[in-house]
């Protein structure tokens, strides 16, 4: 009797702490999102006419620099490792990881890595359709050592009129993370930094790794997944029309 008595005690410790399979349902549970490690923005700009997206990871070795340049149309930077010092007519600029450089339209100017270590930014350009994001200055000399673009993408006439914000992001996506199911309110360029996504485009899943790009645009259902066992980092920068969420969930 009282063995009995014990064993009936014990299967109801068992059931009591969810180790019973008879009349217990399991939740499952959600895999977590990604961690936004740097936010930038920049607001008040104006299409007029056709544009294109464009998209470059740079890259700066100690000491390198680029050539003396103009640009003509609104660029917005995030620095992803170092320090960068972009020299200008009215003063030296610094920034270093996380931060945003926003370079002066129309005026020559040089972005040089005066640091001992490696230094990494990513620059998005919206230009006139066709149009090229910098101009070498002529007559001014090359640096010793130049830096080097990695990785380039241009999204041609994304479809941006009037007032809209360049909004640029770093995405890092832990083993298992994934966005919810959601639309975007402007045009967006994706680089992969780190890692490879899987990309779930109005159902149709599709595979990048570090060094490829794609695109996220209005209208589409999209979901983005680390499927694997390392973490995923993503650089996105979105057109974003004044007004407008940049992503809603359904």
């Amino acid at each position: 009797m009282k063995s009995s008595v014990v064993l009936l005690v014990a299967v109801a410790l068992i059931a009591a702490c969810g180790g019973g399979t008879a009349g217990t349902q399991s939740t499952p549970s959600t895999p977590p999102g990604p961690v936004a490690k740097y936010r930038n923005s920049l607001p008040g700009l104006n299409s007029t006419g056709k544009i294109d997206l464009i998209q470059n990871v740079i890259d700066f070795a100690p000491g390198a620099a680029s050539v003396v340049h103009t640009h003509s149309s609104p660029n917005l930077a995030t620095v992803l490792q170092g320090q960068i010092t972009v020299k200008i007519p009215a003063g030296d600029k610094q920034a270093s990881a996380g931060e945003m450089l926003v370079e002066p339209i129309n005026q020559p100017l040089q972005a040089v890595n005066a640091g001992s270590g490696e230094a990494m930014v990513v620059v998005a350009f919206t230009v006139p359709h066709g149009g090229k994001p910098t101009l070498p200055v002529a007559g001014r000399p090359a640096p010793a050592s130049l830096n080097k673009t990695l990785y380039s993408f241009t999204l041609d006439s994304p479809g941006v009129s009037g007032p809209y914000s360049l909004v640029q992001q770093v995405l890092d996506f832990a083993p298992g993370s994934q966005t919810t199911k959601q639309r975007v309110g402007g045009p967006g360029v994706i680089t992969v930094l780190q890692g490879q996504v899987v990309v779930n485009t109005d159902g149709v899943a599709s595979t990048f790794k570090a060094g490829e790009s794609f695109t996220e645009m209005p209208g589409q259902t999209l979901q983005v997944l680390n499927q694997g066992s390392s973490d995923l980092i993503l650089a996105a920068t979105f057109a974003l029309p004044d007004g407008v969420q940049l992503t809603t969930n359904i």
